[in-house]
């Protein structure tokens, strides 16, 4: 089957009738690396076509007993499908048959007879004099290698875990490709906490021959090996939610006093058995990075913890509990884990995360040892702009980046304390490249620095909201990102500008269409009645950046609807902060035709065309920003344009 996921083949069955029965029996046979979806389609729309009807068929079974739900007694057809995001596939159903028998259960795709992973080695080599502040400089250029993660929990997919998110399976062809570009460290998200055995989380050995297979051609590579521990969003998904109350082998970590039990025990199984497998067969070519992205899932300042916030201070104090115990497990097995060198993440992940004084960093028995880690997204991991994504490499983006240097100086530098970026990119291949190559450049030129030990992990320019769209192609094995992108990076990382041709700059110089003249609204805004402060009409700041003079005018065209007509103009600047004219000095000095100035917020309409002035220091926050905002009473909006 072309294009997996998308193409099937359908038997109707006339609503059969299976009131006698309580089991469906396939046979089959997987010619490849990857399973397929068998549904049962029931005769009833209410339930969910992949969690309630769908069961996935590993690759490495070739039987799957699937009990019957005792609601239903009729099927319209049944379904194999090709799985997601795999080019191309291969499989056999031998038979399907219904059967009525004594204990109908479902054909566990996670049961393991296989012994626990345990590195034998007992001794092995380790440079014991060099500093963090020297190790980290080693460290090169990382690439962000994630198969391993299971971040889709609508099929149980045991250890055919790869292809979910879109990965092939791991190959050794794979790894020297990596390193062949240049990459020199391998970072390598986990996640054991989705293939567990029992109560006790014990991890699916085959999982860490896996993983261990894949660091053992990262180091025949001379690569450094990043091996990060548990993915924590991913409990913000209900249906991941649902898997874990549902099946012994799921569980996930939260961040959170009411989750705190069960989130030490799970770090504790989980590091315990990662530290035993790898040892003393692993010198400081094997690095261990604590959590990924660890946040409270079920609070709302989730990805932005507040200090003034009484959960998020709890939260804060449990994330150092946290690394505390994962750094104490990991010395707990001696040999070369008791001087490894360990990344520590603070809540959420991000640079706020380890530079509060919220965060403490883990008492350690080993000297010098620990590193703090972050990432860093300055173009957004999406091109959504509603969650942070951006367009343009604009002036504010910039700020953002020396800003987060100049207190890694302060707090961290200065003292000889290295940061390590466990995550970075120039954000996804829909950015212009030129965009992505200088945000690159500028971020890179920060780390390399003289007086500062720093090194980056660069993750794939993909678009989260479009899985097509990668740097790097692995079903065939290319790079989809212009050379000249890698090359920045890598030069940069040796104090190195790279030299663009001047082919390349003229044919990927960005181009912005003017904006100037065009009405900037998708429809009419209408604000009939009494104001809704929360119902802001939204335009992105990108579309004014590049796109408009220097300064200009705006022009409305306004019907008023009642006796009370008035706009509020405001904006979100680049950090979130809302400015409107009650509180923004270049608002409250804005010239307005047709309309009055209020003091408290807003402008009074008085004319069906009103025009603001926007001076040049005023375009500039616009452009800059995450987006302006209009809203109002007793108005419709016909249009907004710029004017010069």
């Amino acid at each position: 089957m072309q294009y997996g996921g998308s193409k099937g083949v359908y038997l109707g069955l006339d609503r059969f009738d299976i009131s006698g029965y309580n089991i469906a029996r396939v046979k089959y046979k997987v010619i490849g690396d990857y399973g397929f979806h068998f549904t049962l389609d029931y005769d009833d729309n209410t339930l969910d076509w992949d969690y309630d009807k769908s069961t996935y068929c590993p690759s490495y079974l070739n039987e799957m007993v699937i009990p019957l739900k005792s609601n239903q007694k009729r099927l319209k057809g049944i379904f194999a499908q090709g799985t997601w995001n795999v080019p191309y596939e291969q499989f056999v159903i031998e038979s399907v048959t219904f059967e009525k028998v004594d204990n109908p259960k479902l054909t566990d795709v996670h049961a393991s007879n296989e012994p626990p992973v345990i590195d034998k080695a007992t001794s092995g080599k380790f440079d014991d004099k060099i500093s963090a502040w020297d190790y980290v400089k080693e460290l090169g250029v990382g690439f962000q290698y994630f198969p391993f993660p299971v971040t889709q929990a609508e099929q149980d997919w045991g250890m055919d875990c790869y292809h979910p998110w879109g990965f092939k399976k791991p190959s050794k062809e794979i790894i020297h490709f990596i390193k062949e570009k240049g990459f020199k460290t391998l970072r390598l998200q986990t996640d054991a906490e989705t293939h567990l055995l029992d109560e006790n989380y014990t991890i699916d050995p085959r999982y860490i021959k896996a993983l261990k297979e894949v660091v053992d051609w990262a180091i025949e590579e001379d690569m450094y090996v990043i091996i990060c521990g548990p993915f924590s969003e991913r409990l913000q998904n209900e249906t991941f939610q649902k898997r874990v109350k549902e099946s012994i082998h799921y569980e996930g970590v939260c961040v959170s006093e009411n989750y705190k039990k069960k989130g030490e025990a799970l770090l504790k199984a989980v590091w315990k058995q990662f530290a035993t497998a790898f040892n003393n067969s692993y010198d400081e070519h094997l690095i261990f990075e604590t959590l990924n992205e660890p946040i409270h899932n079920f609070h709302e300042h989730a990805w932005n913890p507040k200090s003034d916030c009484a959960v998020c201070k709890k939260d804060y104090a449990i994330m150092n509990e946290y690394n505390q115990l994962i750094v104490d497990t990991i010395r707990s097995t001696g040999g070369n884990n008791a001087k490894r060198f360990i990344l520590v993440e603070g809540l959420t992940g991000f640079f706020q995360g380890v530079t509060t004084n919220l965060f403490k960093m883990p008492k350690d028995k080993a000297k010098d040892r620990l590193i703090h880690t972050v990432h860093s997204y300055p173009m957004g991991f999406t091109m959504d702009p509603k969650i942070g994504g951006k367009t343009y490499y604009t002036a504010a983006v910039k700020k953002q980046i020396t800003d987060m240097f100049d207190t890694f100086d302060k707090l961290y530098f200065k003292k000889n304390v290295p940061v390590y970026i466990s995550e970075v990119s120039g954000g996804p291949l829909g950015i212009p490249v030129m965009e992505r190559i200088n945000c690159m450049k500028d971020f890179m030129s920060e780390v390399s620095k003289d007086g500062r030990s720093c090194a980056i992990t660069l993750h794939p320019c993909n678009d989260y909201y479009n899985n097509n769209r990668q740097d790097f192609d692995q079903w065939n094995i290319k790079w989809n990102e212009k050379p000249e992108y890698f090359d920045t990076v890598f030069y940069a990382a040796q104090g190195k500008e790279y030299p663009l041709s001047a082919e390349f700059l003229k044919n990927n110089e960005t181009k912005v269409e003017s904006i100037v003249g065009k009405n900037l609204l998708k429809e009419p805004v209408v604000r009939t009645g009494k104001v809704n402060w929360d119902n802001n009409y939204r335009i992105e700041s990108d579309l004014l950046y590049r796109a408009t003079p220097a300064k200009y005018k705006i022009e409305f065209e306004i019907e008023k609807t009642g006796a009370d007509p008035f706009l509020q103009f405001a904006y979100f600047d680049f950090d979130l902060n809302w400015h409107d004219v009650g509180n923004t000095p270049l608002l409250k000095k804005m010239r307005v035709k047709g309309g009055i100035l209020q003091s408290w917020g807003s402008i009074k309409v008085q004319s069906k065309k009103l025009v603001l002035t926007i001076d040049e220091d005023l375009a500039k926050e616009l452009a800059d920003g995450k987006g302006v905002c209009l809203n109002g009473q007793d108005i419709i909006i016909k249009s907004m344009k710029v004017v010069e």
